[in-house]
C-alpha cells in the first residue's frame, strides 16, 4: 500500500509531534513538516510531499482559515483537514467554507486518523456526525452561489442523484458501492458523471451543493 503523505502547516512543532506519536511507526502515513506558511507549504507539494494537509486553525498569528483559502486557490485539487481545539460548528463552517474537505478526529488514535487521511486523500468529507445537520444549515446561510446550482443538480440522472445524496452524508465510496449493490469502480464513474455535470472538480465541492440545495438523506458519518 503506498503511503500517504501528510504534510502540517503549523508555528509550532505540537500537532506534529502529537501525530508522529498517535500513528504507528511501521504504518502507511508519512508525517512531513511542520512548514509554517504557504509559500513553503506550497513549495512541498510542487516537490511531490503532500497528499493531504493539515493546517492548525489555532495559531497565535490567527492566519489558519486565511492559509487554508490560500491553499485552496493554488491548487483547486488540494486535499486540506484542519486541526482545532475549538469544537464550535461555527469554526468548522468557516474551515469549510475556506476550501477544507474536513476536520482531523479530536480524540487523536492511529485508526481514525489513518481513516481520516484516507478518506482526505479520496477527496471525501471527514467530518463529526454530530454536528452535520448544523453545519449543512450553516454552509447554505453563507452560501452565494453565482450559477443556477438547482438546474445543474437538476441534470443529474436518478441513480446520480441517489450517490450524491449518499456521499452528502458523509457516505465514502465503498460506503455507496455496498449500500447500491454495485461495484466502487461504478459509483467513482458515476461520481466522475457528477462533477462534470455540476461544472466542479471535486466531491466536496459537489457535497456543498448538494448541501445547499437540501439534498442529502438521514444523517449518518462514519
Amino acid at each position: 500500500m503506498e503511503d500517504i503523505k501528510v504534510l502540517v502547516v503549523d508555528e509550532r512543532p505540537g500537532l506534529t509531534q502529537g501525530l508522529l506519536l498517535a500513528l504507528p511507526r511501521r504504518g502507511h502515513v508519512r508525517v512531513l513538516g511542520p512548514v509554517p506558511d504557504v509559500s513553503s507549504a506550497r513549495e512541498a507539494i510542487d516537490a511531490g510531499l503532500a497528499d493531504v494537509i493539515v493546517v492548525d486553525l489555532d495559531r497565535e498569528d490567527g492566519m489558519g482559515v486565511a492559509i487554508v483559502a490560500a491553499l485552496r486557490d493554488a491548487d483547486d485539487g488540494a486535499r486540506i483537514l484542519v486541526a482545532t481545539r475549538d469544537e464550535r460548528p461555527e469554526t468548522v463552517v468557516v474551515a469549510l467554507a475556506a476550501g477544507a474537505c474536513g476536520v482531523l478526529p479530536t480524540e487523536r488514535v492511529a485508526h481514525p486518523l489513518i481513516d481520516a487521511f484516507r478518506r482526505a486523500r479520496a477527496g471525501e468529507l471527514v467530518l463529526p456526525a454530530r454536528d452535520l445537520p448544523l453545519l449543512v444549515d450553516r454552509l447554505r446561510e453563507r452560501a452565494m452561489p453565482g450559477r443556477d446550482e438547482r438546474a445543474l443538480l437538476a441534470s443529474l440522472t436518478d441513480r446520480e442523484t441517489e450517490i450524491l445524496a449518499l456521499l452528502s452524508d458523509g457516505s465514502s465510496t465503498r460506503d455507496v458501492a455496498e449500500r447500491l449493490d454495485i461495484s466502487p469502480l461504478t459509483v467513482q464513474s458515476h461520481v466522475k458523471n457528477i462533477l462534470a455535470k455540476l461544472g466542479v472538480h471535486t466531491k466536496v465541492e459537489a457535497v456543498r451543493i448538494a448541501w445547499r440545495h437540501g439534498l442529502h438523506p438521514t444523517t449518518r458519518i462514519a
